[in-house]
C-alpha cells in the first residue's frame, strides 16, 4: 500500500465515524504537484470531533488490534497526535489533527474553500492551495521550500483561467508570486495593460504582486501599510523599469522582507506558547 493509498484509507475510516477532516501538510503538497517524501498524516479537523476524538478513534476499523497512544504536544488545545502503528521499516506512523491553526482561517471557511481530488484511489478534500501556502508560511525553512513551488503552480493555475476567460486575467495579475508567473502574464502583454494593472494592484492581498505590478501603475498611491515596505524600496519600485532586472532585483527583496516577517511572527507566536507553559 502507497501512502497516499493510507492516508484514503485514513480518511475513509475517519469519516466513517463523522469526522470530517481537511488534508493538509506534506500529502497536500504532492497533491498538488510537488513530489515529497511524507509518512506523517496531518489533517485539520472540524471542531466538533475535537472532545472525543480518541473514543472515535478507537472505533475505526483501522485501529483495531492497535492501543492507540496520544502524543505530547505543545498546542494543547489546537492540536494532537496520536501513534496509530509502525511501517515495515520501524518508523512511527502518526496521525496528526489541528483544530484550529494561527495561519489559518476558521475550519468552516476552510472548508469551504476546499479542493476536492483524486488521490490513492478516492476523492479526498485538501486546503485550497492559497491555503496550504499560507499555512506553510511558519519559521521552518523547510516550509519555505514547499512555498517556492505552490507558488509556481498556482501562478500557473491562474494563468491557465486567465487564458481560457479574460475575466479571471485581473485575479491573475493580483496574486501573481512567482517569477515565472510574473514573466508570463509579461509576456502576453496583460501586466502592460495600464487599467487591468490598476484594477489588479487594488485587489492585492500581499506585498509580492504588489511589488511586480507597481512600476505598470503610475498611480498607485502608497501600498497598504501592512505591507511594511521599507521607503526605499518603494520608492525604487515608483521609479525602476518594469520587467527589468532592476526590478526582479527589487521584488525579491520584498520577498526575502516579506519572509522574515512571517517566520519572526511564527517563531513569536511559538515563543509565546512556551512562556505560557512555563509561568
Amino acid at each position: 500500500m502507497t501512502s497516499a493509498e493510507r492516508l484514503a484509507e485514513i480518511v475513509d475510516a475517519l469519516e466513517s465515524v463523522g469526522l470530517r477532516c481537511l488534508v493538509m501538510g506534506g500529502h497536500a503538497v504532492r497533491y498538488y504537484g510537488f513530489e515529497r517524501t511524507t509518512i506523517d498524516f496531518d489533517l485539520h479537523l472540524g471542531a466538533d470531533g475535537w472532545d472525543d476524538l480518541p473514543s472515535r478513534l478507537t472505533q475505526l476499523s483501522l485501529t483495531a488490534g492497535v492501543e492507540l497512544t496520544e502524543g505530547n504536544t505543545w498546542r494543547p488545545g489546537a492540536f494532537r497526535r496520536f501513534l496509530i502503528g509502525r511501517l515495515p521499516d520501524g518508523r512511527e506512523e502518526w496521525l496528526e489533527f489541528w483544530r484550529f491553526n494561527h495561519l489559518l482561517a476558521p475550519f468552516p471557511e476552510l472548508y469551504s474553500r476546499r479542493e476536492t481530488g483524486e488521490y490513492g484511489g478516492r476523492k479526498l478534500s485538501f486546503l485550497s492551495l492559497p491555503d496550504l501556502i499560507r499555512s506553510k508560511e511558519t519559521d521552518r525553512e523547510v516550509d519555505w521550500q514547499d512555498i517556492e513551488r505552490l507558488e509556481e503552480f498556482l501562478d500557473a493555475r491562474l494563468f491557465a483561467a486567465a487564458m481560457s476567460d479574460a475575466a479571471n486575467r485581473t485575479n491573475a495579475l493580483s496574486s501573481v508570486r512567482s517569477r515565472r508567473g510574473f514573466e508570463r502574464l509579461l509576456a502576453e502583454g496583460w501586466i502592460r495593460d495600464a487599467p487591468l494593472a490598476a484594477s489588479a494592484i487594488a485587489a492585492v492581498s500581499s506585498p509580492i504582486p504588489w511589488a511586480y505590478l507597481r512600476p505598470f501603475v503610475a498611480d498607485a498611491g502608497a501600498p497598504p501599510q501592512e505591507f511594511r515596505l521599507e521607503p526605499l524600496v518603494e520608492q525604487k519600485l515608483r521609479t525602476v523599469a518594469g520587467g527589468s532586472l532592476a526590478h526582479i532585483s527589487v521584488v525579491e527583496i520584498v520577498r526575502l522582507q516579506y519572509k522574515r516577517l512571517r517566520k519572526a511572527a511564527d517563531a513569536a507566536d511559538k515563543q509565546a506558547i512556551r512562556a505560557a507553559q512555563n509561568s
